[in-house]
Formats: structure tokens, sequence, C-alpha cells
């Protein structure tokens, strides 16, 4: 599914599992556009390429899971951009992800290139594409590699992974803190209209305020849940605890 969220702004969806769904987007500028995301497989980016045209194009991952990277072979970029710990993930846990979806889905991925970023930054990267503006900032949290883009004409942040509806995933322990406080600073930001996740409903700065809440919760098993939060979700939170609480 692609739809046109604003001028300039499209959003491209394809599911997962259940009714999980994963979401990217295409920036159009004057000058260049930008893909924030790639998805699943090359097939998922086919529906961007008359929009894109003739413009340069930049493609920049948000982090290095499997369900952000593998469709970047469909498209004519100029150049992949991504935190420098995303680059070193297309040396070690990438093409050990890839080799486990081709044996549990023979075929499905077979057009899938493993393209790893060409320009790389540690702290932050501002891109002018005309018209607007990406800065880039590393928020590391759901991975170490995780970055979010502040598009500051538009108030609009692309959280990739670092928030979610209805709660985010939490691999490692030891990077709870930083992340709460990374987020903190962008819920603080009055500048910040909307908040745009790779996973879940499209929200304003009180996504942020919820998932702060959640994760400041972990530690000592505080979190609360929503009411309707569906098994698969339950399981995640379960997850989640068990890495909190074994410090992973």
């Amino acid at each position: 599914m692609l739809t046109q969220f604003r001028p300039g702004l499209y959003l491209p969806e394809v599911p997962l599992d259940g009714a999980v769904t994963v979401r990217g987007a295409l920036i159009l500028g004057d000058s260049r556009a930008v893909v924030w995301d790639t998805l699943t497989r090359p097939v998922d980016m086919q529906p961007l390429l008359p929009l894109i045209g003739e413009l340069p194009l930049t493609v920049v991952y948000s982090h290095a899971d499997w369900d952000h990277v593998w469709g970047t072979a469909a498209l004519p970029y100029e150049e992949i951009i991504g935190h420098s710990l995303c680059a070193a993930r297309f040396e070690a846990d990438v093409p050990e992800q890839l080799h486990e979806h081709r044996t549990a889905r023979p075929g499905w991925y077979d057009e899938v290139l493993l393209l790893s970023p060409t320009r790389t930054f540690d702290d932050s990267l501002t891109l002018d594409i005309g018209g607007v503006t990406l800065e880039l900032h590393h928020l590391p949290g759901h991975t170490p590699d995780c970055i979010v883009a502040w598009l500051p004409e538009w108030g609009m942040l692309l959280a990739g992974d670092t928030v979610e509806t209805p709660l985010p995933y939490v691999n490692h322990a030891h990077l709870l803190h930083d992340w709460i406080a990374g987020l903190e600073v962008c819920a603080n930001d009055e500048r910040v209209q909307t908040v745009i996740p790779c996973h879940g409903a499209i929200s304003d700065r009180g996504l942020l305020w919820r998932n702060i809440a959640y994760l400041r919760g972990l530690p000592d098993g505080s979190s609360l849940l929503p009411a309707d939060l569906d098994e698969a979700y339950r399981e995640v939170h379960t997850a989640n605890l068990a890495t909190v609480r074994g410090g992973r």
C-alpha cells in the first residue's frame, strides 16, 4: 500500500506477520528525493519509482533490521546513508538474517541484495534536499544503530523503530537509559507535531510520551499495558521484561 500523507511525502507499507506492517517514507524535495527505509523486498519499492522520476535519490536506513533494508536493489540510488553501526551490521547479523529468511521461505527473498550504507555518520547529519531539510540523529535503543529523522519545515519526526504502537521492542537492557533520554529530548520539543513510526499508528508527541512511560516502567514491572493489547504484543512485553531484568 502506498499513501500520500502530505505534498511531497508518500508512505509505503507492507505486511509482516499477522496484523503487523512496516512503513517507510518517500520525501520529495525540489532537488533530491529521499527514501527512508526500503522495507522487505525490492518489489516493495517498485511503486515509488514513477514518483522519484529523474530526481537524484538518497536512501536512508533507520537501522539494519531486515524489514527496513532489503528492498534497496530496486532503487536508482546515488548514496545510502546509515549510522556507522548500521554499516557494521552488514558484516555481521544482516547476512545471517537473510539466510534464515531464505531457508524459512524459499524463493520469496531471491531478489534481495544486501546493500550496505555508502555514507555513514556517528552523531548527526543534515541533508538539504530543496525546500525541506532532513536532520538525521543517532538515537540508540531498539538497536544500537537506530536513528531518527527530523523534518523541521514540516514539524515531523520519522521515528523508525525508536517508538512503536502499542509498545516498542527492547533488545538491549543497557541502552534503556539513553533511549529514554533521547526520546525525552524529542518529546519536549514543541516543534514536533507529527510522529511517524515504522510500525503502528501515526500520532503526535503523545506517542513519544507513551513509549517513554512504558520503557520507564520495565525495570520494576510497572508499565501500563493497553486493555486491548493483542497476544503478539503481550509476548513482546514478556520478552522485554526478561531482557531488562536479565540485564542483556
